[in-house]
């Protein structure tokens, strides 16, 4: 039998009282005197009660504490940034932000609200997206088997039809078949298990939010809708990444086409099919977009990266969801753009058809476009298989590109700005509140101006490591800043500078 729940605040007066309900707000159990307590006295009148008995484990323990400040409480919400703060957030980094809402008045009607039927209808589609991939990766092993059997005909039959000198090279082909299957079998069971382990995390998190949808307090719902929606977001980028990178693949049999010379039965290959499953970010209202900080560079370098490219310029960077980096080197073509992980370590080169300069992520896409100044054109490139693909003629040498409402814009100036410290400008980048960081590469500096062209501050210097710096680029939630370093005949590398 359950043993009986006792009033807290009783029980602190060494009294014993049965306890009826239980104050989310308070985090504690209450008898029924207690209670009426609780609705009469004012500050206490608006606090969430339920019944004691209700089985939530630790679905009402949600995080209170500030992340920038652990030893402060969340008290305010921020309608600019979108994000819950506390008493020194507020002062700190929200003074200039204007409405800010404390959280009791920020949560009302938080259950009828498009936030939480956003998040809830989002975690459902990723629940589903989860459950498709795992059935859809089962359908593969499957697959991978059913395939294995059918070129182990095809092999026997090949076999009939040539001499019996040849059974030690059919033996040879049986294992690597055989060590084929296996290998791809391990890695579907990995792609599997990943699924799952989403799977099991999305629903976590949708049960999770139901409990409190249903007997949390508003706060409590507000708190979570916060704590999860950047795991909504990591896990929607991580399908959106991942399932390009999904290939149905079945073993085939390809057979020797000349027999007299034959030195092989053939080989054990592989047919890529895409994955079936096609995932769209869910649309998100606008005021629940993550914010970007205004955060700026330390004077201090979080790590760096070797770039063993020398007789060229990194001139242009792109950083990747995942912090994965794309380099445009002006040297050889086979080395024009390049892939590199947030850990330093190389994956892929990708061979254009001329030195690169500029490029852009078309976001939401596998696609990049590149300018190749020298050639007067663009490239498009996949960047999920970093294949190069079309080439297009434009009407003059370009060096910067983006992409705006689906259109390519091309350009080699964009702004002027003069310093006597301004020496030789050759990249910029935005931050979330649209101050512009500019790179100088015969003074060694990064410059902080304004949106309105106004000097901030000068943030780095060649003492800080500068030389010759070519490229800058923050990643996507403003958080780390990287900057392309080197003379043109020495190895380069690539500086990470965490943000404040």
């Amino acid at each position: 039998m359950a043993s009986t729940l006792r009033c807290g605040p009783c029980s602190r007066m060494d009294k014993l009282a049965t306890a009826v309900k239980f104050c989310t707000d308070c985090e504690d159990y209450l008898c029924t005197d207690c209670v009426h307590t609780h609705t009469v006295i004012t500050a206490l009148a608006s606090h969430h009660l339920i019944q004691e008995d209700i089985q939530t484990d630790e679905a009402l323990n949600i995080k209170r504490m500030c992340s920038d400040h652990p030893d402060m409480v969340l008290e305010f919400h921020c309608s600019k940034h979108d994000r819950l703060i506390c008493r020194t957030c507020s002062v700190n980094r929200h003074r200039r932000c204007g409405k800010m809402l404390p959280i009791n008045v920020a949560a009302r009607g938080i259950k009828r609200s498009v936030m939480l039927n956003d998040v809830t209808a989002n975690l459902k589609d990723l629940l589903k997206i989860a459950e498709q991939l795992k059935e859809d990766r089962a359908k593969n092993m499957e697959n991978i088997r059913e395939s294995k059997a059918t070129t182990l005909q095809k092999i026997a039959k090949f076999k009939r039809e040539v001499i019996q000198e040849l059974d030690e090279l059919e033996k040879k082909l049986m294992i690597e078949v055989d060590v084929t299957e296996k290998r791809l079998t391990r890695k579907a069971e990995s792609d599997l298990s990943d699924i799952e382990i989403r799977r099991k995390a999305l629903v976590e998190m949708l049960e999770h939010l139901d409990i409190l949808t249903t007997h949390g307090s508003e706060i409590q719902i507000l708190m979570l809708l916060n704590t999860i929606r950047m795991d909504i977001s990591k896990q929607e980028n991580d399908f959106y990444d991942v399932i390009p990178s999904y290939r149905c693949t079945e073993i085939y049999f390809k057979d020797s086409t000349i027999k007299s010379y034959l030195k092989s039965l053939g080989s054990a290959e592989l047919k890529y099919y895409p994955c079936s499953i096609v995932y769209r970010p869910h649309k998100h209202a606008e005021a629940q977009i993550p914010s970007k900080y205004d955060k700026i560079p330390l004077k201090q370098k979080n790590k760096k990266i070797d770039v063993p490219y020398r007789n060229g310029y990194i001139f242009n960077i792109v950083v990747m969801n995942d912090n994965r980096l794309l380099l445009c080197f002006s040297g050889v073509k086979s080395k024009a753009l390049s892939l590199w992980s947030e850990t330093g370590d190389y994956i892929q080169d990708c061979a254009l058809a001329e030195s690169a300069w500029g490029i852009v992520w078309i976001q939401g896409t596998n696609e990049a476009i590149v300018t190749l100044p020298s050639i007067r054109s663009v490239q498009f490139v996949n960047i999920a298989n970093m294949t190069s693909g079309k080439v297009m003629t434009v009407p003059d040498s370009c060096y910067g590109v983006t992409v705006i409402k689906n259109e390519i814009v091309l350009g080699t100036g964009i702004f002027s700005y003069k310093s006597p410290d301004f020496e030789g400008p050759v990249d910029l980048a935005l931050d979330g509140e649209e101050n512009l960081y500019v790179i100088t590469r015969q003074s060694n500096k990064l410059h902080c101006l304004s949106s309105d062209w106004k000097l901030h501050d000068i943030l780095l210097k060649a003492e800080n490591g500068l030389r010759k710096p070519y490229a800058v680029a923050f990643n996507y939630n403003y958080n780390k800043l990287y900057i392309a370093n080197g003379h043109y005949d020495e190895d380069k590398q690539v500086m990470i500078f965490d943000c404040a």
